[in-house]
């Protein structure tokens, strides 16, 4: 896969497509550097692609940052610190905004490292944004989790050992020559003691490599985990409200052609459905049973016409999780539908005017 195809397909599953159905497992390691901001992650990566690369390694690298809540722009700066490598085959580098996502990471952050791996690369790096106590996504995520702390941070290590600091499988000093180092150290070994666990804590100079060839030794050492699938997103089906069936199917049979798979009635939606294929996707024709019917409702306030898109999610509790901490408003709470599967439907009010419903099996 040239570089070139390799950019085409991440740009896809950034904005939201699902992996190619080919893409081999690939057997990369998958490394996620955190910490709080000034911690000199981005340097400190830099450092770790030169020292792979000596050693015969491949590298991709994921470096996210912060979305504007102005704008929605991201100033992608980190690659700004390995424009060293640009010119080499052997490494890949992906800057991408959160896009107003939480956790420290892209909502694409997985199916991307997932993508560099199944590419053939030895290890795949991520970078996450400058985080606080909450923003742990990359322990889900990566094989291996390097923490990394700066002297002098004081009741700061205390301030996020309740996040940050307990999902490290290695911790890194980073700027190591400056006073306190020492005290740093100190530090997290007594948190490890209250912990009782064994976490590995190394020091490091990003800047002149101080410490940069241990740090690899360790990663090299390390195993893959498993993990869980990245997050895909599909369109399940279309809502189109209708005053009645039978006037509204004709142009979808016999001027479109489409076919009608099946027909029944949801009680309790109070509503008669006809369901036509459309690819993996289907349309949904709804008319209500009687004036209650939220369909009903519906029609008379906009007419005929587009009510609601459905999205399917592989976990519809970790989605509802996200929308309810963002303060986004869902109609009720998670229910069965007539399909066996679970669904909600968010309020247009925080969609920009659309008409959401999230869909699990």
């Amino acid at each position: 896969m040239t570089s070139r195809e390799l950019a085409r397909l991440a740009t896809a599953v950034e904005n939201g497509a699902p992996l190619p159905a080919d893409l081999p497992e690939g057997t990369g390691l998958i490394v996620g550097v955190t910490g709080p901001p000034g911690a000199g992650k981005s340097s400190l990566v830099d450092a770790l692609i030169g020292e792979f690369r000596q050693r015969g390694n491949t590298v991709a690298i994921v470096a996210v940052d912060p979305s504007s809540r102005a704008t929605g722009g991201a100033i992608l700066g980190d690659r700004v610190r390995m424009s060293r490598h640009h010119a080499d085959s052997g490494v890949f580098i992906r800057s991408m905004a959160t896009r107003g996502a939480s956790g420290g990471l892209a909502r694409a952050t997985a199916g991307l490292s997932r993508l560099f791996r199944g590419a053939g690369f030895d290890f795949v790096l991520i970078e996450t944004v400058g985080v606080g106590q909450d923003e742990i996504d990359i322990a889900g995520q990566a094989d291996v989790t390097v923490v990394v702390l700066v002297p002098g941070m004081g009741d700061d290590v205390q301030a996020i050992k309740a996040g940050i600091m307990e999902i490290a499988d290695v911790f890194v000093i980073n700027k190591a020559d400056r006073p306190g180092a020492d005290q740093t150290e100190g530090e997290i070994q007594a948190m490890l003691a209250l912990g009782n666990t064994d976490v590995p804590i190394l020091r490091t100079v990003a800047i002149d490599g101080t410490g940069v060839p241990a740090l690899v030794d360790e990663l090299q050492s390390r195993g893959r985990k498993v993990l869980p699938a990245a997050e895909t997103w599909v369109i399940d089906h279309v809502g189109v409200a209708v005053r009645s069936l039978a006037e509204a199917l004709p142009f979808y049979e016999s001027q479109l052609g489409m076919i009608v798979s099946s027909q029944e009635t949801v009680e309790w939606e109070k509503v008669s459905v006809a369901m036509l294929p459309a690819g993996d996707s289907r349309v949904e024709l709804l008319e209500p049973l009687n004036a209650d019917s939220t369909i009903a409702k519906f029609l008379e306030r906009r007419g005929p016409g587009l009510h609601h898109v459905a999205l399917r999610v592989p976990d519809l509790g970790a989605v509802v999780a996200r929308l309810e901490k963002a303060g986004v408003r869902l109609l009720g709470a998670p229910r069965q539908g007539a399909g066996g599967h679970t669904y909600v439907f968010v309020h247009p009010a925080g969609t920009g005017g659309v008409l959401w419903e999230l869909i699990q099996d």
